[in-house]
Parts: C-alpha cells; structure tokens; sequence
C-alpha cells in the first residue's frame, strides 16, 4: 500500500492543486487550518473522499495560534532591530517592565508563548508548528502580493493602450511567476513538517509513505542531505491528463503502479503510450522518485517499521 502526502507545504495554491490532480487522485494533506477549504480539484477530491486531513490535536494547534499571534505582536513593537525598539519603549512611557528589550528577549530565548511573564514553554512538536504557521502566512502574502502585481501590470498596459488608441485590441500581459516557496528556507520546511508529521502520527497509516512535493528545491535538498536512494526514477517529459479527461483515472493508476514496484525493488514497467503524443500537444509533466531506507533529517524508523519512504517530485511542462 503507497500512502501519498503533501510535502512539506500547508498552503496549497491553485498552481499546486492542478499539478497535483494530473499525477494523483488520492492524497493526505496534513492540516493546520482546522478544515479551511481547499483549492479546486482538490476540493472535488475530498468530497469524493479520495483526499484525507490528517488533522493536528486541538490543544496543540490553539496553543500554535497563541504562539504565532505572539511571535507578530513582538515584530510589530520590535519594528525591525532592538534600536527601534528601545527608541519606541522610551518614547511610550505606558510599557511595563515587563515589556522591556531585556524581558522580551529572554522570553524568546526561553521560547515561551509570548512575553507575558506566566507564558507557558511550548516543546519541540509546537516550535515545528509555529515555523509552519508563519510559512504558511509567507506563502499565502507572497501569492497576494504577486496577484497584486499582476493587476498591476494589466491595468498599466490598459491604459497605455488606451493612450495609444489601442484600446480595443485584445490585452497579452505575461503573469510574472510567483517565486517557488520551497526555495524559503528548505530544510526547515522539511524538518518542521516531518517533525509535526510525526507529533500527529501522520505515518501510523501502515504502508509506505510517499512524500509529493512540487518543488525542484525541496527534492534537490533530499539528493544532497537525506542519504542514499535505493532506487530511483527520472522522467522529463510523461504523458498526463487533465482534471475531466477521461483517462485521468486510468494514468493515476499507471503511476501508483510505478512507485508500487520501485518499493519492491523492481524495475518499473514503463509502457509505451506513457511518453505516446508528448510532442503533438498533450499535457506533459515532469516525475521524478526516489525512495530512501532512512532520512537522515529525521527517524522513521519506529513509525515505518519497514524503514523505506518515498520522496516524488511532480511538475508540468510548460
């Protein structure tokens, strides 16, 4: 049995979600938002009961809120540097003591909740979660920031048309590509999600786990820093299908085919209409497997007691 996870991402964006529905059509996401919606097909999926939240104790995710709001309440009195903290503590005579550099600092140190003296120490489960949280936030403003940007940009080019008399012909205004948000911080990414992973007994699925990750830059940071594969996969160019087609079920089975006999140590047999028509307009993607005995930034072993799990980077051509 091959258990597919979202990795090491909470924010699925549309871009995600239909890179995602071409290879897979079932999936584990592991949730911090207590049941936000997810993105079309996405949403499809869970309905159909084919995508499942693997969901985090209540406790430890309202302490994980508490903490967050904590950590943004210190940036925004912090503004930056100690300096400016000082010159804001000095020219606001209403802040306790308690609220001082020295405090404010010590309780981080501490890695409390928050500055309140009473804050509560919070173990190495929440730290993952809270790196989670505010990575998640990052993804979700960078996103709007880029939809900004591109509304921007179409409005510019409208009304330069409309100076230039161009105003009726039809608009192309090239979307700038958001940065890939596994190139922030990637293996802390990796190390918090499995951390939490494991604090949810996300693995306790039996089978092997297989992480999906649409980011070149999380499966770069695996062949460089996770130890050796025992097997592995590259294909640049496969044939895909789109969410509605009617084959699309037929090729998620061809791929969990795929990465079922690389976990029994076969060689994968790759029939010919897998690479049929890449070249005469079809979808085409990129996969990319390998499947470890052991990570080095974390242990499965007690959690996967047969010691093997799958790193699978899937992405479209364009």
């Amino acid at each position: 049995m091959i258990n597919f996870y979202f990795f090491p991402f909470t924010f699925m964006d549309a871009r995600q979600a239909k890179i995602l529905s071409c290879f897979f059509n079932r999936l584990n996401v592991l949730d911090i938002h207590g049941g936000a919606a997810l993105p079309e097909p996405m949403a499809g999926l869970e309905a159909k009961g084919v995508l499942t939240r693997v969901c985090i104790d209540k406790e430890k995710l309202a302490l994980t809120e508490q903490q967050v709001r904590a950590y943004l309440d210190w940036a925004a009195i912090h503004k930056g540097n100690e300096k400016n903290l000082r010159a804001l503590i000095r020219e606001n005579v209403f802040f306790k003591d308690d609220s001082s550099v020295a405090a404010i600092r010590s309780g981080i140190r501490n890695r409390t909740v928050s500055h309140d003296p009473d804050a509560t120490t919070v173990g190495e489960g929440n730290e993952a979660l809270v790196f989670l949280k505010l990575a998640d936030i990052h993804d979700r403003q960078s996103q709007t920031i880029q939809s900004a940007l591109d509304a921007l940009d179409q409005e510019k080019a409208a009304l330069f048309a409309e100076l230039k008399g161009d105003a009726d012909t039809p608009l192309s205004v090239e979307h700038t590509q958001s940065p890939e948000p596994g190139r922030s911080m990637t293996e802390k990414r990796i190390t918090a999600w499995l951390t939490a992973a494991l604090d949810s007994e996300c693995f306790n699925q039996g089978g092997i786990p297989v992480l999906v990750t649409t980011s070149s830059a999380v499966m770069d940071a695996f062949l460089t820093g996770a130890g050796k594969a025992i097997n592995a996969l590259d294909i640049d160019s496969i044939k895909v299908h789109e969410n509605g087609c009617a084959f699309i079920e037929q090729q998620h089975f061809k791929i969990e085919t795929i990465i079922a006999q690389m976990a029994q140590g076969l060689t994968p047999d790759l029939e010919d209409d897998y690479f049929e028509g890449a070249e005469q307009g079809f979808v085409t993607g990129r996969i990319q497997i390998r499947l470890f005995p052991e990570l080095r930034c974390v242990n499965l072993t007690k959690k996967n007691p047969g010691g093997q799990i799958g790193v699978c980077l899937v992405e479209l051509n364009s």
